[in-house]
């Protein structure tokens, strides 16, 4: 199968060239948003990428640079290999990449030739992001980055680090290359929305990419008299569902800077079966995790693009992954395992549980869900059982990164949970954001239930799945008024003015920074203020850790993703004695119930 395909691949490439023989080529190869996710999925511990058609996975970076390598070869003097950012955060795979620049300088040796920052590569700060790069140059080298709306401060250090390698051109505001007598500029911009959600890029902040863009692009045509330009944009696109067609910011961006060429888009995750052409702007994005190499054919006659030929490459069992490439990756798992996983009692191919049904995460139906709530209940049911009991708890749709897959035989791994919750680090060794305690009088836990109704039914990042709580809403009633009643550990809670009770609540310490910041973003209607268990405001979620062994010196924080681990420990086992996730979760167990319907 693999051969046919390549040949008809080949047969493909060489017809356009015939084709395009009047004119000057180029040969686009591009990815976006591959979150680290240098093994496939479906789960992982089923990837054979050294064998063909033994497995159904998706993605992996052998099988990426076994078909770059192919792509590449039939005009490598006219090819260029982009990203349009978040390259970095999503799996085990990223948490030493501070101290080993392994997966930049992996993209390097596999082609890439230009990329983008998006808002995931600003996760651990921007200082985290400049010992990445000095580690991956350190290495061997890493691609040329190029970020146009970077904008550093002129007041704090905590950004000199990135602003040097920026001076040293290790980031560069644009580049020009000539390929097949083109010159061709590429520029990158973070658009609105990945700003907005990079909190951690501070004091880092973003020009506006839209002015940006439109002027860089007017400037590289007329004064740098470039032949094309390249946007890779990490922005983003949706699709209008039925009516068709599509909107977001990289559309707007079509509008607002017509001399782009091409936008290489990212951010939204996804995927463009067909380029989609605004005015004379070519967009096209290849949706997320590695899954798939966008492959554009283009031919340029008198300066303008005069064919545009577009398609996506699925990364799957069809290709046969590059042994060298996937080697690497294996003696990196070695020393993910040495350094991070073992001493937690882990490892990174270790069965933890067993499932005999998908547990999904989709943003198109987040209330049917039933792995949201399954997360809920797993940091509940930890705190519970390691002595540090939680009122309720609460998971954002948005730190919920994978779904748990059934595959073939059912198994899951710790880098499988991993994946799910991957996000943000504490102050430990350990990846991933710990946990945390704040306090909420009755009244105030009340007003969050209403922001929960609010933002389920806004949907995006900010929905909420909570544990430990019930309410009974009614979505006719008005503002702040929906919730009717609320329940916590079965006993109905007083709201009341009156009730001066504290009650506790539990999330990753990235959400709970979200709560002390409702008053701003309901604009002044909605007031919470996080307190400590003697009633004081809180200062800093640093000392709101969960301290997940007191018997131990310093605070153990405990993880996100760990509970999870922890919660599956305590499952029924099946006669392999592996822990079964139990039925009650094979469909959505909301907490909230609209006595409306």
């Amino acid at each position: 199968m693999k051969n046919k395909s390549f040949f008809l691949f080949g047969a493909f490439a060489a017809f356009l060239a015939v084709m395009m023989a009047n004119g000057q080529q180029l040969t686009i190869l591009h990815t976006n948003d591959m979150h680290s996710k240098l093994n496939a999925y479906g789960p992982e511990r089923e990837y054979s990428p050294l064998v063909t058609g033994n497995d159904s996975t998706i993605g992996g970076f052998a099988r990426l640079a076994t078909l770059i390598g192919y792509e590449r070869a039939t005009a490598p003097e006219n090819t260029l290999l982009l990203d349009a950012g978040d390259f970095l955060m999503g799996t085990l795979f990223h948490v030493p990449e501070e101290e080993t620049g392994f997966q930049l300088h992996l993209m390097k040796k596999m082609g890439y030739d230009y990329i983008t920052l998006g808002n995931h590569e600003f996760d651990f700060g921007p200082a985290a992001l400049a010992r990445i790069i000095q580690a991956a140059d350190k290495r061997g080298g890493l691609p040329q980055i190029v970020a146009s709306n970077l904008l550093f401060s002129e007041k704090s250090a905590e950004d000199d680090a990135l602003e040097h390698l920026y001076n040293e051109k290790y980031i560069q505001p644009y580049v020009i290359v000539e390929k097949d007598g083109l010159k061709i500029a590429i520029i990158g911009v973070m658009g609105l929305d990945a700003a907005e959600v990079a909190p951690a890029s501070s004091p880092v902040t973003f020009s506006n990419p839209f002015k940006t863009a439109a002027k860089l692009a007017k400037q590289l045509k007329s004064t740098q008299k470039a032949d094309l330009v390249i946007l890779l944009s990490h922005s983003g696109i949706y699709p209008l569902g039925t009516s068709g067609g599509y909107t977001g910011e990289d559309i707007e961006m079509a509008g607002k800077a017509p001399l782009i060429d091409i936008i290489i888009s990212g951010h939204t995750h996804v995927a463009t079966p067909e380029y989609i052409l605004t005015g004379n702007t070519y967009i096209v994005q290849t949706g997320c995790d590695a899954s798939a190499l966008g492959v554009i054919n283009l031919n340029v006659e008198n300066g303008k693009i005069s064919e545009f030929d577009f398609s996506l490459k699925k990364l799957d069992d069809s290709i046969k992954g590059d042994s060298t490439v996937q080697s690497e990756i294996e003696s990196y798992i070695s020393a993910i395992d040495k350094d991070y996983l073992f001493p937690a009692g882990l490892s990174y191919k270790q069965v933890v549980a067993a499932t005999d049904f998908n547990l999904v995460f989709s943003y198109n139906d987040l209330q049917s869900s039933n792995l949201g709530p399954f997360l809920a209940d797993a940091s509940w049911h930890y705190l519970k059982n390691s002595g540090n009991n939680a009122d309720f708890t609460i998971v954002a749709s948005g730190t919920i990164r994978s779904d748990i897959p059934t595959g073939m035989d059912g198994l899951i791994t710790t880098a499988d949970i991993f994946r799910v919750m991957s996000l943000g680090k504490g102050y430990d060794k350990l990846p991933g954001y710990p946990l945390a305690k704040i306090y909420l009088t009755g009244r105030e836990v009340k007003k969050l239930m209403e922001i929960l109704v609010i933002s389920r039914a806004g949907g995006g990042d900010g929905f909420l799945y909570p544990s430990g709580i019930k309410a009974t809403i009614d979505t006719d009633k008005g503002f702040l008024k929906k919730v009717q009643k609320i329940e916590i550990n079965s006993h109905e809670l007083d709201y009341s003015k009156k009730n001066d009770t504290l009650y506790s609540l539990a999330a990753n310490t990235y959400l709970l920074g979200f709560i002390g910041r409702i008053k701003k973003m309901s604009h002044g209607l909605v007031k919470i203020t996080p307190k400590d268990l003697h009633g004081n405001p809180v200062a800093d979620m640093k000392n709101q850790l969960v301290d997940i062994d007191k018997g131990t010196e310093g605070i153990q924080e405990a993880k996100e993703w760990i509970a999870v681990i922890e919660y599956m420990k305590t499952f029924e086992k099946n006669d392999q004695g592996i822990p079964v996730i139990p039925e009650i979760y094979r469909e959505s167990v909301s907490a909230i119930v609209d006595i409306r319907k």
